[in-house]
């Protein structure tokens, strides 16, 4: 997709006023482009995040979601295209005047400067507040994210948590029109994690601030986010929600990057009683599909594992083996060879009384419904 070049006309933004607003700001990226060389980075990347909206940037590393966040924080002109907040273009502008908040990936904490002095900081840059006012907010800020008891500390002396917090409330301390997160979680254990996500979230939510966030990880993704924007070759793939990103994938790469998928080769027969009969390997399937298909037409067909289902024989089926069992938790996972190059993952609910398939059983599958599947055209 070519990239369009547009004119830009810096609006001055007052970052003190705005500063101080506790309102929620809009941020927009219009045909944003980002060349390093002769290597595109980013390609006409649109994208409007609605105030106090909390969105994340997700994709596989060196798909130019890290480039996208320093564009919109200030850190990297992008070679084409427009950044604005509220309609107003901010090109040119460095990341204190754009009023953006940022908690890098390492937390970025001064290492020579206690845990109050690192909350001070950006307040004392700005010198536009007295002691007493910058007190004030000090204070405000560690009690909200519980870390009052902890005022006098170094960085050296926190847990990867508490850093967090400590970078989370220095960024929150001018009252950011945007906050930025790259990857702000990946120093964490997995049961700080949570935690971690689910009091930043309700943090920012409370305070109204929207947000943007830079992950590969779908799963902090999709719990997190009202929106998610997929990137993958320096181009958007979707932007929507988590249920609509993961029941209703745009592309192929969509639907095999979040969650687990089945990509089965298809050809379509012809019509059915709700649809169309596809020939599949293993077997045959109805479905339904809102792009016409038409009898001979190869297609990939993925189905959610779970939108699989163990069932008596029965006409259209696929018939397979297992070959391996794997207990998660709640979850059952199995893998089916439906032929000696094609495996499908199915997943039941492990409930008490039912017995578990083991390996070399032969199953029988089919869709839980027919419209549990997507369409891609090869």
């Amino acid at each position: 997709m070519k990239s369009v070049q547009t004119a830009t006309t810096n609006v001055p933004v007052n970052p003190q006023s705005e500063l101080g607003s506790h309102s929620s700001h809009s941020l927009s990226l219009s045909q944003v482009m980002h060349q390093f060389g002769s290597f595109v980075a980013l390609k006409d990347i649109n994208l409007d995040i609605r105030p106090g909206e909390f969105v994340s940037l997700l994709g596989p590393s060196g798909c130019g979601k890290t480039t996208l966040l320093r564009i919109i924080s200030g850190f990297l002109t992008p070679t084409a295209g427009q950044v604005l907040i509220d309609g107003q273009s901010v090109r040119g502008l460095s990341p204190s005047q754009r009023g953006t908040g940022i908690v890098f990936q390492n937390y970025a904490l001064f290492p020579h400067m206690s845990v109050w002095d690192n909350v001070a900081y950006g307040l004392r840059a700005a010198g536009k507040r007295s002691r007493n006012q910058v007190a004030s907010r000090v204070g405000e800020m560690l009690n909200m994210v519980q870390m009052n008891h902890l005022a006098k500390r170094f960085p050296s002396e926190l847990s990867g948590g508490q850093q967090q917090r400590v970078a989370l409330a220095r960024a929150l301390a001018v009252k950011p029109r945007i906050m930025l997160l790259d990857e702000p979680f990946s120093a964490l254990d997995k049961s700080l994690r949570l935690d971690m996500q689910i009091e930043i979230r309700r943090i920012l939510s409370e305070q109204g601030i929207t947000a943007i966030m830079v992950t590969h990880d779908q799963e902090e993704a999709m719990s997190m986010s009202d929106r998610i924007a997929v990137l993958s070759s320096g181009t958007i793939h979707q932007f929507d929600t988590p249920t609509n990103l993961y029941d209703r994938p745009a592309t192929h790469f969509v639907s095999s990057f979040v969650g687990t998928c089945n990509h089965l080769p298809a050809e379509v027969l012809g019509h059915a009683e709700q649809g169309y009969q596809l020939s599949v390997p293993g077997g045959e399937l109805a479905i339904t599909s809102p792009l016409p298909l038409s009898p001979g037409k190869k297609i990939t067909l993925a189905v959610r594992p779970e939108n699989l289902q163990v069932q008596p024989q029965s006409n259209p089926s696929l018939t397979g083996t297992v070959t391996m069992c794997l207990p998660l938790g709640s979850l059952m996972t199995y893998d089916v060879c439906l032929t000696q190059d094609c495996h499908v993952k199915i997943t039941q609910t492990r409930t008490m009384g039912i017995k578990p398939l083991k390996s070399g059983d032969r199953v029988h599958l089919n869709l839980v419904s027919p419209q549990a599947c997507m369409v891609f055209s090869d």
